[in-house]
């Protein structure tokens, strides 16, 4: 009889494998890099490959006010592949089709297999650790990003990255499994600063869940910070040496807090040009709703294309989230789709796990589970405060770091003993259907890119 727990790693892995062959092959024919933000760190990895400077402020093409790591991964990524197309219409001229992605798409595609092992180690259910693996494998918004040339991807994949050792006690040689993880957080750190609520969910789980005393969640919290504050200060300083014209790390991370403080107004005039509204559909140049945070999906099941710019995020109340229908993220374009129905998880799982929690009922099975409502809980905040105190616009992808919450939280929910076997089944084999029929697998052919509003 065919073993399926003896199994489910080297299954996940090789689904890993194929999803990534299913990428390459969509850039492969999807050459343009028309996301929100591509050209912009394209355009930072393309001056490191040529080692050229810009001055040493924000707002430049050579990206300051974002960490060096992804825009490193994709100028070694130009390097491997060249710079310019290597196959279809505009070979030698337009950007190379792998160049800015293909890290994006490995790190996407394996995050699966990682999910599994710390899902499983932390709470001894195989069943949950494959459910979330398969989940993460599937999940529509992480697959449309992972074809961009986006700094999100690598963000969250090193900060997955960073339980392992931290959920397998790992260590090298003095160095506890404490500070490892912390090394792993810097470098999520240093691809993205937006890590920071990552981080601290992390943290609060060790400190209020972790094993041992008190004093000694604390101690591992401050060794786990202090790893990666030395990963982030040393990486950010070699590479202010080596690319840019900083004389310091300080500076450049002056230079960060002070773009990301004030972008707010900016943001919003910049998002209020014609040319933005009518080229990302359903992209609302003033709107700052959370809606898009907390319900999202991966690809249209339908195009949407009116006289206006059309599904506006018309609400900015944060309530909204119980009725709205919001846009979807996908490479050029923001199209409004059906919600995914994994997120519909959360309004059993996130209230599950404050209950646990308070209860004290914290078994190994739970642990997952608390971890996945501190990431969550973060996560959601974190984007309370860019909208409401930096008054800058919610947007679909800042969710992504709570993608692994979720498949914990909806496969920790399928896999309780007193779930029925039915309900197992059939949820799963829902959450994995559509998470299939919103990503480019199936509907990248019927609604090639980029997709453009031709009537805005």
């Amino acid at each position: 009889m065919f073993d399926l727990k003896k199994w489910a790693l080297p299954i996940l892995s090789a689904f890993g494998v194929v999803f990534l062959l299913t990428r390459i092959i969509i850039a492969a024919v999807e050459p343009s890099y028309s996301f929100v933000d591509d050209l912009t760190y394209v355009s930072s990895a393309v001056h490191l490959v040529l080692g050229e400077q810009c001055a040493p402020q924000a707002g430049n093409p050579c990206n300051y006010e974002h960490p060096p790591l992804a825009k490193l991964l994709m100028a070694l990524g130009f390097e491997i592949f060249g710079r310019t197309q290597t196959f279809g219409s505009a070979v030698g001229v337009g950007i190379n089709q792998f160049g800015g992605r293909i890290f994006n798409m490995i790190m996407a595609s394996f995050m699966a297999p990682v999910t599994y092992l710390v899902v499983n180690r932390m709470s001894g259910n195989w069943k949950m650790a494959f459910l979330s693996g398969l989940f993460v494998l599937v999940d529509p918004l992480l697959f449309s990003l992972s074809l961009t040339a986006g700094l999100d991807v690598a963000m969250v994949f090193f900060a997955e990255l960073a339980l392992l050792p931290y959920a397998y006690g790992s260590k090298l040689g003095r160095l506890n499994s404490f500070y490892l993880t912390g090394f792993v957080l810097g470098l999520s750190l240093l691809s993205k600063e937006a890590a920071i609520p990552i981080i601290l969910a992390f943290i609060s789980y060790n400190v209020l869940f972790g094993d041992g005393t008190q004093k000694e969640r604390a101690l591992s919290s401050v060794q786990i910070l202090l790893g990666t504050a030395v990963v982030f200060v040393v990486g950010l300083q070699i590479f202010d040496t080596a690319f840019t014209p900083f004389p310091s790390f300080l500076n450049q991370i002056e230079a960060m807090a002070s773009f990301h403080l004030s972008a707010g107004s900016n943001q919003t005039v910049y998002l209020a040009k014609g040319t933005n509204c009518s080229l990302y559909t359903g992209l609302c140049p003033t709107d700052r709703s959370l809606v898009p945070h907390f319900l999202y999906s991966g690809l249209p099941l339908s195009i949407v294309q009116s006289s206006i710019c059309p599904a506006c995020w018309s609400g900015t109340n944060p309530v909204d989230w119980l009725t709205y229908v919001p846009p979807v993220a996908f490479p050029t374009a923001l199209l409004l789709a059906v919600n995914y129905p994994l997120v519909w998880m959360a309004f059993g799982w996130v209230p599950l796990g404050f209950v646990k929690s308070i209860r004290g009922k914290v078994g190994s099975d739970v642990k997952p589970l608390l971890l996945a409502v501190s990431i969550f809980a973060w996560n959601f905040a974190s984007n309370i405060l860019i909208f409401s105190v930096l008054n800058r616009a919610v947007f679909e992808w800042y969710i992504l770091p709570a993608v692994p919450a979720f498949a914990i939280g909806g496969a920790y929910l399928l896999t309780r003993p007193k779930t029925p076997r039915w309900l197992l089944y059939l949820g799963s084999a829902t959450i994995i259907a559509v998470g299939l029929l919103l990503s480019p697998i199936v509907y990248h052919v019927l609604y090639p890119q980029p997709q453009y509003c031709s009537n805005c």
